[in-house]
C-alpha cells in the first residue's frame, strides 16, 4: 500500500500528543496466580482449552509504558466498526478479527443468540451462582483465586470452573483493576463444555476495538489512556507484525492495539524495522 493511499491520520505527523502510558486492566501476574493456585493436571488441562495460547504468552515480556501512547496516537480514520489502522515507521498495521484470532488462539466465531426458549420450570431451577459461590453478592477475582489457593474448592470440576471464570473475568474482559467475577459467565459456566467452547476471542476483541473506537482526539491527548479488555493483543499483533521490534522496544508492561470485522487480508506492514519517530 502506498502512502499516499492511506487514511487520514487522526493526528497530523509531527502533532501527535505525548502521552505518558496506557492504563490497562489486564494484569499479566495474575494469570499466574491462577496457574499457580491450581495442580499440575489442572494447569494441564486449562492449556488446551481455547485460552492455551495466551496462557503460553504470559511469560513474554510485555512492551515498555512508553510503546502504548506512542501507537494509539497514531490511529488512522477508517470508516468500519471493527478495524482500526495504526502508522508505524510510515506503515499501516492493522488488527482486524482475523489477525486477533492468529495471535490469541481464541474462538472467534459468531457469538450465538441467546435461546429465548423458557424453560419447563424456570421457578425450580436455582441460580448457578449460588452452588458456586455460596451466600456471595459478589466475588473478587482475587478472592476467587485465594479460595482455589487455599483449596477451599475441592472438586476437580468446580476447580476448573473457578479457574475459567477467573480467567474470562480478569484476562479477557476486565473493566478495573479490581475485576470481579463477571456474573453472566457464572450462569454460562453451568454447562462446562459449551463455556469452553463459547467464541470469547471475538467477544474479547469487541470490547477492546470497541474502546478504542471511542477514544476522540482529546481523550487520547490525555497523560493516560484508560482501555478495557485484552489489551495485550496489540502487543502480540505488533510481534507478530514487526518481529524486530522487540530489539527496539524496552519489555516492561502492556500495550494497546487495534482491529477490524473482515477475514480479509490482513494489510499488516512489511516486515522492516525503521527507527522509532
Amino acid at each position: 500500500m502506498e502512502l499516499t493511499q492511506l487514511p487520514e491520520r487522526m493526528f497530523a505527523a509531527g502533532e501527535e500528543p505525548v502521552g505518558e502510558r496506557v492504563n490497562t486492566y489486564h494484569k499479566p501476574r495474575r494469570i499466574e496466580s491462577i496457574l499457580d493456585a491450581l495442580e499440575p493436571e489442572k494447569v494441564e488441562f486449562m492449556r488446551k482449552t481455547t485460552f492455551g495460547k495466551i496462557i503460553s504468552q504470559a511469560e513474554n515480556p510485555s512492551f515498555s509504558g512508553s510503546f502504548g501512547p506512542f501507537v494509539i496516537v497514531r490511529i488512522l480514520r477508517v470508516k468500519k466498526k471493527y478495524e482500526i489502522w495504526f502508522l508505524f515507521a510510515g506503515k499501516p498495521i492493522r488488527m482486524s478479527l482475523h489477525e486477533f484470532a492468529h495471535v490469541t488462539g481464541l474462538n472467534c466465531r459468531k457469538i450465538p443468540k441467546k435461546n429465548i426458549k423458557r424453560k419447563k420450570n424456570p421457578i425450580n431451577e436455582k441460580l448457578y451462582w449460588g452452588e458456586l459461590f455460596g451466600s456471595l453478592k459478589f466475588c473478587a477475582v482475587d478472592t476467587a483465586i485465594e479460595m482455589l489457593k487455599k483449596r477451599k474448592v475441592k472438586d476437580r470440576e468446580m476447580r476448573l470452573k473457578y479457574a475459567c471464570l477467573a480467567f474470562t473475568s480478569c484476562v479477557l474482559l476486565p473493566t478495573s483493576h479490581s475485576p470481579r467475577i463477571i456474573t453472566e459467565h457464572v450462569e454460562m459456566i453451568r454447562d462446562f463444555d459449551e463455556f469452553l467452547k463459547y467464541p470469547w476471542g471475538r467477544v474479547t476483541f469487541e470490547m477492546l476495538v470497541t474502546g478504542i473506537k471511542k477514544k476522540d482526539e482529546m481523550s487520547l491527548a490525555q497523560s493516560s489512556v484508560a482501555l478495557p479488555g485484552f489489551v495485550d493483543a496489540i502487543q502480540l499483533v505488533f510481534m507478530a507484525a514487526v518481529p524486530q521490534i522487540k530489539e527496539v522496544v524496552t519489555p516492561v508492561e502492556p500495550v494497546v492495539v487495534i482491529d477490524s470485522d473482515s477475514d480479509s487480508d490482513s494489510g499488516i506492514a512489511n516486515r522492516k524495522l525503521i527507527k522509532l519517530k
